[in-house]
Formats: structure tokens, sequence, C-alpha cells
């Protein structure tokens, strides 16, 4: 009898836990880009116009590098083209976000663009009174590898995947820098010390991603900042978001902990953005599908889902296609797919409607 009851509960549980797998919804609509950018990656939203400004990086080639806009009807123009390295002739716009002096702070990932040795950089696309891009500045220099960037209170977080350009084994280390914007403002790009040894460098934390045997060697990734300035950081590898409570000066821990332990309908966290109500949604790269957490209890639920590799038709209907970043405007969550794998056009900006989902309830 205790074994029929036992397969009964299996039978009964089984299709739960399956329907806790499937996805709640999927994109509306896709964002078609222009041909010429290819790996849309960072997004934030313009603090005037409403506009979402995409970075689109060119990746491995030289050149410049085009941020586009996406206006509230979802038409797509070109927004302000960001100068190359004057070393290695590439610049890599990842992470994106308005600072509160009314610029846009870029994380210009060097590493990502085929030079690993120190050069990546965080630029300031500097804004006219009337809210125009009129020149590039660059402010820190140094970075291995700047990935995610968020502002709060006049400071700049920014992630650094890597901190040692030479990483072949695991764990590796990686972590966050943290910028007063008023530090910036010199002549000359301040320079940060090496291998995590600059004060600004104030969180670090390994990756092992030990379940795979080290196969995504991806560490601090996005970054995401609550409304209380709670920062929160993605641990690409090991699936983890970490949560760290800083000091008032915004550049002192406090404490930090693991809000998930890697397990979850997620195979890794990639860029992520903090909602009003203080609900993760981020990307999952490897898994191809968006999330969405509550930091409060560590519960994820898969949000949208697509196979890899989608075709034409299905990436212009909407599908996801390796995506990297999440930006929310409104009730509506973009989604960028860099696909750094296999791209092909169409190449899309993904479009979820969150109208009529009770995160709430799901998150409880």
């Amino acid at each position: 009898m205790k074994k029929l009851l036992l397969l009964f509960a299996a039978m009964f549980l089984l299709p739960v836990l399956l329907l806790s797998a499937e996805p709640i919804t999927k994109p509306f609509k896709a964002v078609v880009l222009p041909e010429d950018f290819q790996h849309p990656d960072g997004m934030t939203v313009h603090p005037a116009t409403g506009d979402i400004i995409l970075a689109c990086p060119v990746i491995g080639e030289k050149g410049n590098a085009w941020l586009l806009r996406i206006d509230a009807d979802d038409n797509v123009s070109k927004y302000f083209e960001l100068p190359v390295h004057p070393e290695t002739g590439r610049v890599t716009p990842l992470g994106i976000s308005f600072g509160p002096d009314g610029n846009l702070y870029v994380a210009d990932s060097q590493c990502l663009g085929g030079n690993p040795n120190h050069k990546s950089r965080i630029l300031r696309v500097v804004h006219n009174r009337a809210g125009q891009p009129v020149r590039c500045d660059v402010v820190v220099t140094g970075l291995v590898q700047a990935n995610g960037l968020e502002i709060h209170n006049n400071r700049i977080y920014v992630a650094e995947t890597q901190i040692d350009p030479s990483i072949v084994e695991m764990p590796m280390m990686s972590g966050v820098f943290s910028f007063r914007i008023g530090e910036l403002r010199g002549q000359r790009p301040l320079h940060v010390l090496p291998y995590g040894e600059d004060s600004r460098f104030i969180f670090r934390f390994p990756t092992t991603d030990a379940d795979r045997a080290g196969e995504w060697k991806v560490g601090a990734n996005g970054v995401g900042l609550a409304k209380d300035g709670t920062l929160y950081v993605a641990n690409f590898g090991d699936k983890k978001i970490i949560e760290v409570k800083l000091n008032a000066l915004g550049r002192g821990i406090v404490s930090s902990r693991d809000i998930n332990d890697g397990t979850g309908p997620h195979e890794s966290v990639d860029g992520l953005k903090v909602c009003p109500k203080g609900y993760i949604f981020f990307a999952d790269y490897v898994g191809n599908s968006v999330c969405v957490m509550n930091p409060k209890n560590g519960k994820t639920i898969l949000l949208a889902k697509n196979a890899l590799n989608p075709d034409a038709e299905q990436k212009l209907a909407g599908a996801l296609d390796r995506c990297s970043e999440v930006c929310l405007r409104g009730m509506k969550l973009y989604v960028s797919n860099i696909d750094l794998e296999t791209p092909e056009a169409p190449y899309t900006v993904s479009v979820i409607d969150l109208e009529g989902i009770d995160f709430d309830d799901l998150l409880e």
C-alpha cells in the first residue's frame, strides 16, 4: 500500500514539476535592427525621453561602434557613434547607464573585442543641455573585461568579469569596481591598479562552474541596484546572483550572500535589472531564456525560453537568440539577442509583455 501511495504521489506531482519548468509567457514581437548591428547588448532608458539606448558592440572587429535609439513606437535610429581605442582600433560597448549628471556611462570591454591586456575602459558620452550626445570622453582605463554597469547615488558600479587576463583554470576571480562620478572630472582618465589591487575594486568572488567542469569561464557579469542601493551581481558560470549590502558611502561592504544556490530553470545569469518592486529580471545566455527572481527567498521562475538557433521567421516573431541583457520600459521587458555563437540576420531585440502577470503571487 505504501508503494502504491508513493507511486500515486509521484504521478500526481510529476506534471506539476514539469509545468513549473515551463515558461509562463513568450516574446510577442521583435525590434529588428539594421543589418550592420549584429550583437545588441547593453540597454538603458533615457531619463528625459523614455527612449531605450542600445549598445551594439563590434565583436572582435576593428572600427567604431554605435549606440542605437529605440523610441516609444519601437522605431530604431542611430544615437551616437563611439570612437575606437587608439591602441587597439576597437570599441566594444556592453553595460550602459545614465548618471545624475545627465551623461551616459559605457563599459568598453576590450577583452571581448580581442585584447585582454588591461585595455578595457569606462567611457562618458557627454550630453548638452538639450539632452543630446555631443562627445565621448575616456574616464577610466586599465580594466580587463568591463561588463555590466549601473549607477546609484553618484556612484558607478561596473562588473570586472575577470581580474587576470591570462586565466585558464578554475576557480577564477572577478568582482565589481565602484567609482564616484565626481572623481572622474580630471583632464586625464583615472587608471586603475591591476589584479583587483585598486581600492575602488570593492567586491570580489570566485567562480568555479563545478558541475560543468569549468566549461563557462565567466564570472561577474550583469549588475543591478535596488532602490535602497542594494547591489546585485551576476555570477554567470555558477548560475547565481549575489546580494551585496553597501555602507552609506556606497563603497564599503556591509554583507554579501548568494541569494540562490545555482539550481533552477536557468543555466547562467547574464545581464540583469531590478524592477521597482525589487524583483530581479535576468537574461540566461546559456539556456537562451529570461527569468525573474525574488531576492527575499531565491525563488526563480522561467519567464520565456526558446530553442537555440531560431530561424529568421522565428526571430522576426520575437524568438530569443542567445540573449544577454534585459531592460524594463513600462510593462514591457526588452531583451537583447547578442548571439556570439552563430550570428545571422535578422538581428533583433525581443519584447515581452508583462501586463497582467502577478509576480507577487508567482514569487511568493
